[in-house]
């Protein structure tokens, strides 16, 4: 690419995360979130002669669950909020994404700069001595 296909890129990139931006900042002012995994888990019981053991498995159970101190963390989830959990969850989970979109142009916008740098640097003997 030449200079001015670099610069119209960095231009059409920047539009592109500006965009980005806006939303991020539009679903943060009206969306709460909640960060980790909402997940389902259905169980065996254990007590004898129970459905569990031939199959049917009891559930299903909700948690929330996290990384902390490089952990994995669950903290379980009644039935009553584990529908605003998720809903809360989603919200959180749809924001990252727009983050890491951000991040990946942020990438793409530092490798065409170094592609400029590239073009415009001279080496010493390209520099001529002024009159």
């Amino acid at each position: 690419m030449d200079l001015s296909q670099l610069r119209k890129k960095i231009k059409d990139l920047n539009l592109e995360r500006f965009k980005l931006e806006m939303e991020m900042i539009n679903s943060l002012s009206r969306k709460s979130m909640l960060p980790g995994s909402v997940v389902e888990k259905y169980i065996i019981c254990g007590k004898e002669g129970c459905k569990c053991k031939k199959g049917s498995l009891h559930g299903p159970f909700y948690y929330l669950t996290y990384k902390e101190n490089k952990k994995t963390k669950m903290i379980f989830l009644k039935t009553a909020i584990s529908k605003r959990a998720k809903v809360l969850n989603d919200s959180y989970k749809s924001f990252r994404k727009l983050r890491a979109k951000v991040s990946m142009i942020n990438r793409q916008i530092l490798a065409l700069m170094d592609e400029i740098e590239k073009i415009n640097t001279v080496s010493l003997s390209g520099i001529k001595e002024d009159g």
